[in-house]
């Protein structure tokens, strides 16, 4: 009967380590399920950054386009208008003045904006490259309990047979 009580209490403790196995492998699944979804929103939003990045590059080419067009009409206009007392009035000058003025800041808060999503890109960066190595970490010490694991029970099942 020791030889019994010893199987039943080795096989009492090994169920013990399994279900403890179980719930440590379930745990780490379930963070890995929460790293991969945060890793996907990460990759979205680097995209979406990189989408609002290339429509705010081709807004500066079409605008610097634009902008050379009018300006080389108006340069035109105004060698061929000659002494145009329109013109050459205070309120036309102000308001191109007003114009080139609301152009600049456009030109500024868009150059903010891309510096701003360049920086969360960055920031996005980093916290994925951190949630990756710590993924690698955890699948690695996964796998060493594992091995630790079936070493244990290839032990038991040696010494059981013994």
């Amino acid at each position: 009967t020791l030889g019994s009580n010893q199987a039943n209490n080795s096989a009492s403790t090994n169920a013990k380590q399994l279900m403890q196995l179980m719930d440590s492998l379930n745990r780490l699944g379930n963070e890995n399920a929460q790293l991969m979804r945060e890793v996907e929103k990460a990759k979205a939003a680097r995209a979406e950054a990189e989408a609002a990045k290339q429509v705010m590059a081709q807004f500066k080419s079409d605008y610097n386009q634009r902008f050379n067009k009018v300006k080389e009409a108006l340069e035109k206009y105004k060698h061929a208008s000659g002494d145009n007392p329109v013109g050459n009035s205070a309120y036309v000058k102000s308001a191109s003045a007003q114009e080139l003025q609301k152009r600049d800041q456009m030109i500024k808060k868009l150059a903010a904006d891309l510096r701003k999503e360049r920086d969360e890109s960055k920031k996005k960066d980093t916290a994925l490259r951190k949630y990756e190595g710590f993924y690698r970490e955890v699948k690695k010490r996964s796998a060493e309990k594992r091995e630790q694991q079936q070493k244990l029970q290839q032990a038991n099942a040696a010494a059981n047979k013994k």
